[in-house]
């Protein structure tokens, strides 16, 4: 029997979780308005959606813990290490940007409820060994992803 792509119980579970410690913190001022031509909308909502899940899942997840694991041999360092160093880089992508109006708080929300969550299906993952732990993160945050830009979308088109 061939081994699934993606572990859909923790994938699903982290999602769940995401949704309730980010509410709030992430979809507040994520995007005013005035800062978004409505003509760039699409191509925000591609890049939130399908770009920046694998993306992020590679650099922010998948190569720190990878290439900690091949310099240190203790686990627990390994992955201690890889969320704090996940954490930082979440935190400082998720601040200020063309599009994003968010200041160091928000920014802390969104990164450390992102790393937690989106760290634990990671780890949740390789620890199952049931299921690509890049691909069930990676999957796991274009689902949250998603539902922002599905209320983004219901922002703009009922007007805000």
């Amino acid at each position: 029997m061939r081994e699934p792509l993606v572990n859909w119980r923790i994938c699903l579970l982290c999602y769940a979780v995401l949704l309730v410690l980010g509410a709030g913190g992430n979809t507040l001022h994520l995007v005013p308005p005035a800062n978004l031509p409505q003509a760039e909308f699409p191509q925000f909502v591609i890049a939130a959606t399908l770009v920046a899940p694998v993306l992020e899942t590679f650099l922010f997840f998948y190569l720190p813990y990878h290439v900690l694991k091949k310099l240190i041999s203790s686990p627990r360092i390994v992955w201690g290490l890889s969320f704090l160093t996940t954490a930082f880089l979440f935190v400082i992508c998720h601040h200020g940007g063309s599009h994003l109006y968010r200041n160091w708080l928000m920014a802390s929300h969104v990164g450390l409820t992102g790393t937690l969550c989106f760290m634990g299906c990671f780890y949740l993952t390789t620890q199952s060994d049931r299921g690509s732990p890049f691909w069930s993160t990676a999957l796991c945050h274009l689902f949250y992803n998603s539902t922002l830009a599905f209320v983004l979308c219901l922002s703009f088109w009922l007007g805000n």
